[in-house]
């Protein structure tokens, strides 16, 4: 391979990784330790899901071992296919025919889990299925896309992808530190921010409950978008710019109207959910400095005049 085939391969394969791993994450909350649903983790993971029912056939440890491996697979499996379909020629048919063998080897996979089905109607199990199905769709659309796409789509098809993938990483913590009612839903308002607003104008409390999981279900798009913007060159910076700045001031204007000022709610908020909102945090604020570092390498250049002598 040439240097770019070779840094092409590397971002499909990191771009890959992340989308199975936040496939993972999203499957690992919606088996909820064997008692809710795993079809997301047979989907997510095919074909290595069938390592899952290996272990079923040969009952306990075995069980857990199949359960690890098939969710410690999907982020493998779809790190091999980003790679394989960032590159040209060959290897993205090949590439081509393992994402329909997935799909094959997923459909068939159901089949054993359609007693399964009916508990996607247990509380709390539909709103997170609907969060890991849309995560999952986008990452098919943006896969068949970069297919069939040019250079400069194919560039803002990887920031959507990236921006998919940190946005659901946030509202997955942000799950964690509102800790069912008793954390903060400070993260969960950055996050989504300024799409968050829907929590100010409904007024009742199943209004509200909605809005959250609205808030929850917009953060991936959110940054989905913003990525795809960065990712291009010219006046895309510009504009990417201004509408990350407008996240900024919407999100603060958005926590300081809720909580009714930071000074004193913050601080013992905070204590209840300290290690989720330090893991927050960190990914949202190195996130921010890879944005403005993408944005600032997608300035346009400025050919120099030449000098008259």
């Amino acid at each position: 391979m040439t240097s770019s085939d070779s840094r092409r391969a590397i971002v499909g394969a990191i771009v890959g990784l992340l989308y199975g791993s936040v496939l993972a994450l999203w499957s690992l909350l919606l088996f909820g330790g064997g008692h809710a649903t795993s079809i997301p983790l047979f989907l997510s993971s095919a074909p290595l899901g069938a390592l899952f029912l290996v272990g079923k056939l040969f009952g306990q440890p075995y069980i857990g071992y199949g359960y690890n491996a098939a969710l410690l697979g999907a982020p493998l499996v779809w790190a091999a296919l980003g790679l394989l379909v960032a590159l040209p020629g060959r290897t993205r048919t090949l590439a081509q025919v393992l994402v329909l063998l997935h799909y094959a080897s997923g459909l068939a996979l159901l089949t054993t889990t359609a007693e399964e089905a009916t508990r996607l109607r247990l509380p709390g199990v539909w709103s997170v299925f609907v969060m890991w199905s849309a995560v999952y769709l986008a990452g098919q659309a943006a896969l068949w896309s970069w297919i069939k796409a040019g250079s400069e789509w194919r560039r803002a098809i990887v920031g959507a992808m990236v921006g998919l993938v940190y946005g659901s990483i946030l509202a997955f913590l942000s799950i964690g530190a509102i800790g069912g009612g008793h954390g903060t839903s400070i993260p969960l308002f950055l996050s989504s921010a300024p799409l968050s607003a829907l929590y100010l104008v409904a007024d009742a409390d199943a209004g509200r409950e909605a809005a959250l999981f609205a808030m929850l279900f917009s953060a991936p798009f959110v940054w989905a978008a913003l990525g795809s913007l960065a990712a291009l060159s010219g006046r895309g910076k510009r504009l990417t710019q201004v509408l990350v700045l407008l996240h900024y001031a919407s999100g603060l204007a958005l926590v300081a109207m809720t909580v009714g000022g930071l000074g004193d709610v913050l601080p013992a908020d905070l204590r209840r959910a300290p290690e989720l909102v330090i893991a927050w945090a960190t990914v949202y604020l190195v996130g921010q400095v890879a944005l403005w570092w993408r944005m600032s390498r997608s300035a346009p250049h400025q050919p120099s005049l030449p000098q008259v002598s």
